[in-house]
């Protein structure tokens, strides 16, 4: 067992000259799974700060696809929000992979056919605008990870698995049929996948994750869990953390909220 004294996860808040708007093309796009579409973004993002699993940005986009993007209105305070309630001309995204050398950016989209990002993702063309990450997470070495969420986390969880130590990985994924599997693809000896079906039924509204959890069995030593799906999905995966783990060793993030259009992330 590795002896620790320090946090379990630690964050790095950018400074604002990197944590800045960048505009950026669509320079490509790739159909992963018949639900999950990767953008390849070019532009001004070769000093974008990328180092962590859940790096996200927020990603403002036009009205309409090909259209310009409204840029981020900034004050010495950072980003200016629209007053709540309002519509938001943004929505954030996971940033799935960065390559400085050449300029881009890739960020992958559910394609759910609703709201603002649901639309434009189904053409995705034209200039975006990107502002973050605004910081990156860490986490300290454990001996074993539970990880897990639906598919507005598949993203991160690439990120995890690409990231993580070879020691033993189990990966919870609540997803729509088997089609989507594919976007993990092979995955390290020591990462397993317990992947759960929906087969018809709506996201957020099932318990294949708490399901999923309660079917784990820990292996021996410290462990720490994370997990990114609709926030009323998690509630009940959060109590039975709980019982397994510290509070300090569970980091469970709402990535949006059923019937709430402009929330979270993916």
């Amino acid at each position: 067992m590795v002896v620790r004294d320090a946090p379990i996860v630690s964050h790095v808040e950018h400074p604002p000259d990197v944590v800045r708007p960048r505009r950026v093309e669509v320079v490509d796009v790739v159909d992963l799974t018949p639900r999950m579409r990767r953008v390849r973004l070019a532009g001004d993002v070769h000093d974008l700060p990328v180092t962590g699993p859940t790096d996200h940005a927020k990603v403002f986009f036009p009205a309409a696809p090909g259209e310009e993007p409204p840029a981020p209105t900034l004050n010495a305070r950072g980003l200016v929000v629209p007053p709540a309630g309002g519509p938001r001309p943004y929505r954030e995204y996971t940033l799935r992979a960065h390559d400085p050398g050449t300029g881009v950016v890739d960020i992958d989209l559910v394609r759910h056919g609703a709201g603002l990002a649901g639309a434009w993702v189904e053409d995705p063309r034209g200039a975006l605008w990107l502002h973050g990450p605004r910081s990156s997470t860490s986490v300290e070495a454990r001996d074993w990870y539970l990880l897990g969420g639906d598919e507005t986390a598949l993203p991160a969880l690439a990120r995890w698995v690409s990231r993580l130590p070879a020691v033993p990985v189990h990966v919870v994924v609540e997803v729509a049929d088997a089609a989507e599997e594919a976007y993990l693809g092979e995955v390290p000896a020591h990462v397993t996948v317990d992947w759960r079906h929906r087969e018809g039924a709506a996201p957020g509204t099932t318990t294949l994750l708490d399901d999923g959890v309660a079917a784990f069995t820990p292996p021996a030593g410290e462990g720490f869990a994370w997990m990114g799906a609709e926030a009323g999905a998690l509630r009940p995966v959060r109590r039975r953390l709980r019982a397994l783990l510290p509070t300090a060793a569970v980091d469970l993030d709402g990535y949006w909220r059923r019937g709430v259009e402009g929330t979270g992330l993916g």
